[in-house]
């Protein structure tokens, strides 16, 4: 397996996040910690939690151009990229990995290869998480793009087995699903076994997005205090309720719209949670959850994974989810239920409490599953 890699990652922005742990998931699986990762100008690179040789040179992220994708922007990045590669004399021995590629690196590594800037014989894996990140390409782009997938340049994965069918199905390219890499919970992390217990917690984590089900969570907690309010259960339930500090109005609402509620039965709390500091109190965290609540968009999940499945899995704790989301395949071992209504997602809640140790056996083989499914994927992608 090729261990000399280039990571890019242009939004490291926080401590910690969603692309940090991309980073730290690239060194646990390929056994090389100081893998060269390139970023953009301004980054906190003191604040990186991680020993890889750390560059930051790639023009500062501008959320302007981001969006609007300039060909000015994008030569500038691809321009910089190919300085870098040159000046450090980095060879075709090394692997180039975008785990997290948007429009612009696909745009900018199109530009590469047309302009002849790099060399044909290095290998360049871009692993997008959203079928947005095509469709925003402009048609000359899209075109050349699919050419160089089509002529095995660039090598196109995706987390999902539904992205990378719609990729096909919409462009003809050959897109690797199933290219998963963990988030928040380390690949080779020991787990403590899950336990029977008289009261149970729900992880509504991810924070106030809409696409995540901000708004149907209160409608769910009204439904679940109903459910107790009839029926004498020994257990209790405390939903834990991840908010975002910036988003005053929609916290306010979701709180406003729960208290309504309280009246209706004390047997349901809610604990909520704002900024988590780091990783390794996020990872506590999500150790405290005995059941993982996700009421996304379909619209939005239909295609695009979620870190939080993942987890779940890796900390052998069952799901509740969406009917119709992505992922398909690491929700069939009877380790998670699917749900379309508030009175679903609350019947899902009372069903996997009452028979809490059959779903969290369950989820050992999905965990299992999911194990086998991204040592051979990335071994596929690293080859």
């Amino acid at each position: 397996m090729n261990k000399n890699i280039i990571i890019i990652e242009r939004r490291l922005f926080s401590s910690f996040g969603h692309e940090r742990t991309q980073i730290v998931a690239l060194n646990e699986l390929t056994g090389n910690k100081k893998s060269i990762v390139l970023t953009c100008h301004g980054q906190k690179l003191k604040e990186i939690p991680f020993k890889n040789k750390i560059y930051a040179e790639l023009p500062e992220y501008d959320f302007k151009n981001e969006s609007e994708e300039t060909l000015d922007y994008i030569k500038k990045n691809g321009d910089a990229f190919a300085s870098f590669i040159k000046r450090n004399k980095l060879n075709s021995k090394y692997k180039i990995i975008v785990p997290s590629a948007r429009t612009l690196e696909i745009a900018m590594f199109t530009y590469l290869y047309k302009e002849k800037k790099i060399s044909d014989s290095q290998n360049v894996l871009l692993r997008i998480l959203d079928l947005s990140f095509l469709n925003n390409l402009s048609d000359s782009l899209l075109n050349e793009f699919c050419k160089l997938v089509k002529l095995n340049k660039i090598f196109l994965f995706s987390e999902t087995e539904e992205l990378a069918k719609i990729v096909w199905d919409s462009f003809k390219i050959r897109c690797e699903g199933n290219f998963i890499l963990p988030v928040t919970v380390p690949f080779y992390s020991n787990i403590s076994p899950n336990k029977i217990k008289n009261h149970i917690y729900i992880g509504c984590l991810g924070g106030s997005r809409k696409s995540k089900g901000f708004f149907t969570i209160p409608r769910i907690i009204k439904s679940l205090r109903m459910y107790f309010k009839n029926n004498d259960e020994a257990f209790r339930v405390t939903i834990i309720v991840q908010l975002n500090k910036d988003k005053t109005k929609r916290s306010f609402i979701f709180k406003f719209n729960e208290f309504l509620s309280r009246y209706i039965s004390s047997s349901v709390k809610v604990k909520y949670i704002y900024g988590i500091e780091n990783n390794i109190k996020f990872f506590e965290l999500l150790k405290s959850v005995d059941i993982f609540l996700l009421p996304y968009s379909k619209k939005t999940y239909k295609y695009s994974g979620s870190g939080f499945i993942t987890d779940a899995i890796f900390l052998e704790k069952p799901l509740i989810v969406s009917q119709g989301i992505s992922m398909r395949n690491l929700l069939t071992f009877n380790n998670a239920i699917s749900a379309n209504s508030p009175k679903d997602y609350s019947a899902a809640i009372i069903k996997i409490s009452k028979n809490y140790e059959n779903y969290a056996k369950n989820s050992k083989l999905a965990k299992k599953y999911l194990k086998k499914t991204i040592l051979k994927s990335f071994k596929n992608a690293m080859c």
